[in-house]
């Protein structure tokens, strides 16, 4: 490596403020703006997390704007921990749900159950598969008609008549 070369490297090394002299620079500026943007309980959580994502691209001395990256880092962080916490919701709702599946069963809704499955059951049998691949496996009409070679029309035609024969027997 030639002088000239160890002295730009240097010279680049220098420039390059340290990890702590960017979080001294503008960690008060990020947590506030965070503050402004989310949960103000969350901000020094971002600010401290941001910095950490923020250290390799430092070492490499990749920062150019430590600004503008650290805000980007700290609204992504943000966004990710928003999303996990609404997924978290939603799979403790759905075990919820699963629960109370799982409870027992009132008499009336025994009785109910029992008599929709001999309903069905009782379903001729274009019916009652058109009906069983649609709510119970989860079959969309094109889905039913691809495997069973039934034009979607017809697949449409047998659910609506599978529903309204299944609503008409509840009733009596």
């Amino acid at each position: 490596m030639a002088s000239s070369d160890k002295a730009e490297t240097k010279a680049a090394e220098v420039e390059r403020p340290s990890l702590e002299v960017l979080y001294r620079r503008h960690a008060s500026w990020l947590a506030a703006m965070l503050r402004r943007r989310f949960d103000p309980q969350i901000a020094e959580d971002l600010v401290q997390e941001a910095y950490i994502r923020l250290s390799p691209y430092q070492a490499q001395g990749k920062v150019e704007r430590p600004q503008s990256l650290l805000l980007r880092i700290a609204e992504n962080l943000a966004y990710n921990q928003s999303r996990s916490a609404r997924r978290a919701k939603a799979r403790t709702e759905r075990l919820a749900e699963v629960s109370r599946c799982h409870e027992p069963y009132t008499d009336a809704e025994q009785h109910e159950a029992l008599l929709l499955k001999e309903v069905i059951e009782a379903l001729p049998q274009p019916l009652r598969d058109t009906f069983m691949l649609s709510r119970h496996a989860g079959m969309s009409y094109a889905e039913i008609s691809a495997l069973t070679g039934a034009p979607i029309k017809t697949v449409e035609s047998r659910m609506s008549r599978a529903l309204a024969m299944i609503a008409a027997r509840m009733r009596d």
